[in-house]
């Protein structure tokens, strides 16, 4: 018997171009390449949402982008259950049924919770966690049916005395989501040590209202220990694709609250610890404060530039 080749599941499913009666389901090699056309389309909505969550902000339309991911996933397990047995075999078919209602259950429900975590994630540092954990958990999901429809694929290429090969469209597809994962994981790694800081910073400014030397204190050391754990962590780390500007961005950032907190701070504590306060002392806070934002303004602008930049460059928009 010749031995024909079949196009492969590489990341997640190849491009087949093509219109539904130019397959002849009769046929093994067809009977493969219009399930893996119909995944394809599935997995490619998938990444067009990837792709705008870690562009945007905006909740209403990523949750509109996930109900288009649903509304594809429904039409490609449809056409798919919909196909007969190749010669009695219906097991690559009912693979990526079950792949799909995966996909389905992760779309409906996994990412439509993942979307309310992010809302909140900026509420506290244990809320990020919970949104990054999340996110890991529907992704490992995701990557787990597809192990299942590669492996069945597998199969069914050995049965029907094929060669399973990868297709321009799966290798595109799969640096285009390999890259958007990277990039992801390299901003994740670093921001969650930053906003680690980042709540810390805020608790001390909210010290202030208590108008209490000592908890201003507390707060501006518990600041300052975090810093000097933090930012030799995020200093390890390397740049991503020759880049470094998110990293030392966030490393500028943490430098000035460590200096906010280490003279600042301590110049508003002693000033506050006074017996009676001057006029002048007073003037002098406010004026500690109004640098304190300005000089925090254009660090912030910086930091988020560069972190919308590293997204820029390294994940490509649908």
């Amino acid at each position: 018997m010749n031995r024909y080749l079949i196009i492969a599941l590489v990341f997640s499913v190849l491009t087949v171009v093509g219109q539904e009666d130019e397959f002849n389901l009769k046929n093994a090699g067809d009977y493969n390449n219009f399930i893996m056309r119909e995944m394809s389309t599935a997995v490619q909505k998938n990444f067009e949402y990837l792709s705008f969550l870690v562009h945007s902000e905006e909740y209403d339309r990523m949750d509109e982008k996930r109900r288009e991911v649903v509304k594809q996933v429904v039409e490609a397990r449809n056409k798919i259950s919909q196909m007969p047995a190749l010669d009695g075999d219906t097991r690559l078919r009912d693979e990526a049924v079950l792949v799909l209602d995966e996909y389905k259950n992760a779309f409906d429900l996994d990412y439509k919770e993942i979307i309310g975590l992010k809302k909140k994630s900026k509420d506290s540092f244990d809320a990020m966690k919970k949104y990054f954990t999340a996110e890991d958990e529907a992704e490992e999901k995701l990557n787990k049916a597809t192990q299942r429809l590669r492996k069945a694929q597998r199969v069914y290429a050995s049965k029907n005395n094929m060669t399973v090969v990868d297709g321009k469209a799966d290798d595109e597809l799969e640096r285009k989501m390999g890259k958007a994962k990277a990039t992801n994981m390299y901003w994740r790694e670093i921001f969650i040590d930053y906003f680690k800081v980042s709540e810390a910073y805020d608790l001390m400014w909210e010290s202030l209202n208590q108008r209490k030397p000592s908890a201003i204190d507390n707060e501006r050391r518990k600041v300052i220990k975090t810093i000097d754990v933090t930012i030799p962590l995020i200093k390890a780390k390397p740049a991503f694709n020759g880049d470094t500007e998110f990293r030392d961005q966030t490393i500028a950032v943490l430098e000035y609250y460590r200096k906010v907190a280490d003279e600042q701070f301590a110049t508003i504590s002693g000033l506050l610890n006074k017996k009676e306060m001057t006029q002048a002392d007073v003037d002098t806070v406010n004026s500690i404060i109004n640098q304190c934002n300005a000089g925090h303004e254009q660090l912030a602008y910086n930091w988020n530039s560069a972190s919308q930049e590293l997204f820029r460059k390294n994940v490509e928009k649908e």
